[in-house]
Formats: structure tokens, sequence, C-alpha cells
């Protein structure tokens, strides 16, 4: 069976985007896995001191919220999804999971705008990380196409 990798962070084109990869999960009859990938490195140029683990246990708070919404959106459809949270760089923690869950299509939906930290010109470079380094297919849409 193959799987299909969709990392997931919300935002207003999100569902539609989800959508798009719950039917190309269903035409292909694979295995879908939700991913949620937070990282706290802009806290090490924060003046104040924070609570760095207090910082992740609330972004992966957000994560598994917003994994566990698209799972049931999923499910509502017909697809079974399941889900996985990682810390780190966002091009990396895909590597991993890629190469641990033996994934062979990666689906990266743009945002409606794009925002500091993902633009259209970072999701091109990461899916050609991810075909060089890992040779996956990679689909990068936008608002569900």
């Amino acid at each position: 069976m193959t799987t299909i990798l969709y990392p997931t962070r919300g935002g207003d084109t999100t569902h539609r985007n989800q959508d798009w990869t719950f039917a190309l999960a269903k035409k292909r009859q694979a295995r879908l896995l939700l991913l949620y990938v937070s990282n706290v490195r802009f806290l090490d140029n924060m003046l104040t001191p924070v609570s760095i683990d207090s910082v992740w246990k609330e972004l992966d708070e957000l994560g598994e919220f917003l994994l566990t919404m698209a799972q049931d959106r999923a499910e509502k459809v017909g697809v079974t999804a399941e889900k996985t949270l990682r810390h780190g760089s966002f091009r990396n923690a895909l590597k991993s999971v890629i190469q641990e869950e033996n994934v062979s299509t990666v689906v990266l939906g743009r945002p409606a705008q794009d925002t500091a930290i993902t633009t259209t010109e970072y999701l091109e470079e990461v899916a050609h990380f991810l075909i060089a380094e890992t040779g996956v297919e990679v689909y990068l849409i936008h608002e569900g196409q």
C-alpha cells in the first residue's frame, strides 16, 4: 500500500488543500499520514526569558487539535488518516517521516498568501529537496488545485 504524507498547519486554504489530498488518498486507496511540525527556534532571539517547554507544550496541543480536525474531516469522506507530531526543522521532519513511514507521495499545500514563514518559493525548495533526497513524488497545491 502506498503512503501519502500531508503536513498541515491550518489557515485559510487548508480545507480545500485537505479535500484535494483526501480525494487523492481515496483514489489511490493509499494510507494517509497527517503531519504537524512545530519549531521554537524563534525563541532564541527573545530578550525576555520564556519557558521553551511551555511553548512546546502549547504548540503540541495546537498541532494535536489541527490534526484531529483534519482526521475527522478525512473520516467523513471515507478516508482513514493517521496523525503524527514532530519538532524542529520542517524540511528535516518531512525527510525523517518519509524515511520512517515509507512515504511515496507528499502533498504540500500552499497558504492563501505567502507568509513570513511559508512562501511559494520556500515550498518549491522543500519539494526539490525532498525529491532529491528521498525520490518521493511531490504535489504542490494551492486552494485545492
